[in-house]
């Protein structure tokens, strides 16, 4: 079994380690593999809507689009109840700058048509100028996290809930509709790529671990949930897209729930999160995902990185369409699982060198250092 340090109430005490939310994390990278592989490698956009691998290929697309939601709802989950660690936010940002750097640098020396002052100034700034917007809107968000900690810890939960329904009325009905018809971003939330977003999907997290909801859900009740949510995105998708095309002379509005901030998707990464929390994972099969798991953000930064994104990903996988439809599938999930695993070991061998030069130890010095220099400021 494995367990790790925690402190609550001037306390420290052993905590199981929870292989569930590792399985969630992990199973959350693959789907953002997924993500990329169907839209970015060029299957989405080089398919007919007439043919069936079209419509199998955006069933794929959906329901592998909750991803995003479920790293944020993790953010929110793992967060209640623990001390939040400034060494956190610098760890990350090693990380970060670690494959900022080395992937553009081993693009200038095998790919000189890649090289650029641009790209190598932003690499060394690749917070700042959002390489990775996920990481740039968790920079945000973890300025705000102390504030939504304290909210949470506070407030009731007939208040909390009445938040959480009104986000998903308020937020996932009404925006999705006023930036699909009407082009408004109302909420400034960009389609779901923000720091506001997470914080409100941050926010559900908690309540599922504050409030217990894996309790009052079975697993095939999650599952039941989950998929509900895919086939209703879904066929939405389908109706409005011929309605449309009838109606109009083409098809539009049809990607209205496809989106990170739809109500759908996002219930959707909710009742996936309460499947893989009730999942029973033996020991055995929990040590090993507990060693895959912390690989699942470096998977992201790997292969969404510019130059690999844009310069390897491109349209890499539009020879799929050629096979069968079964066969195109099994490609798209096998190309899928290779380029995760790929990233996951590299990732994994990242951890290792980090351990092997203490960046923990420096990330502590840091921490420690600013700690001093706040209470000589703010309590002088």
């Amino acid at each position: 079994m494995i367990y790790y340090k925690s402190k609550k109430e001037g306390c420290t005490y052993m905590e199981k380690r929870n292989y569930n939310v590792d399985l969630f994390r992990s199973l959350a990278a693959i789907l953002v593999v997924l993500l990329h592989v169907l839209l970015q490698g060029g299957i989405l956009e080089n398919t007919s809507p007439s043919s069936a691998k079209h419509w199998a290929a955006w069933f794929f697309e959906i329901a592998a689009y909750c991803a995003v939601d479920c790293f944020a709802l993790i953010s929110g989950y793992l967060m209640v109840g623990k001390s939040i660690k400034l060494r956190n936010i610098f760890k990350l940002w090693f990380q970060v700058l670690s494959y900022s750097l080395l992937i553009t640098l081993l693009f200038f020396a095998f790919a000189p048509e890649s090289r650029s002052i641009k790209s190598l100034v932003l690499s060394l700034l690749p917070v700042l100028s959002k390489q990775w917007w996920y990481v740039s809107a968790y920079f945000a968000l973890f300025f705000f996290i102390h504030i939504l900690k304290k909210a949470i810890e506070n407030i009731s939960q007939q208040t909390y809930k009445k938040f959480l329904i009104v986000a998903i009325i308020g937020v996932c009905c009404l925006s999705p509709v006023l930036y699909t018809v009407f082009y408004i971003d109302t909420f400034t939330l960009d389609n779901g790529y923000s720091a506001i977003w997470l914080m409100i999907v941050y926010m559900f997290g908690a309540y599922i671990r504050k409030y217990d909801l894996r309790e009052r859900i079975t697993a095939s009740r999650s599952l039941l949930g989950f998929f509900a949510m895919i086939i209703l995105t879904f066929a939405f998708r389908i109706i409005v897209y011929f309605a449309t095309e009838r109606i109009f002379g083409q098809a539009k509005y049809y990607d209205m729930l496809v989106s990170y901030v739809s109500v759908t998707i996002l219930l959707s990464a909710v009742f996936l999160f309460l499947f893989c929390l009730n999942i029973k994972i033996k020991e055995n099969a929990g040590k090993l995902i507990a060693f895959i798991s912390p690989a699942a953000l470096g998977v992201y930064l790997i292969h969404v990185h510019p130059l690999i994104f844009e310069g390897i990903l491109k349209d890499a996988f539009v020879s799929f369409i050629d096979k069968s439809l079964i066969a195109m599938l099994a490609c798209v999930i096998l190309a899928t699982l290779a380029i995760f695993a790929v990233c996951a070991v590299i990732e994994l061998l990242r951890i290792r060198v980090f351990k092997l030069i203490k960046i923990d130890s420096l990330c502590i010095f840091i921490e420690n250092k600013l700690k001093g220099l706040y209470l000589k400021v703010f309590k002088s």
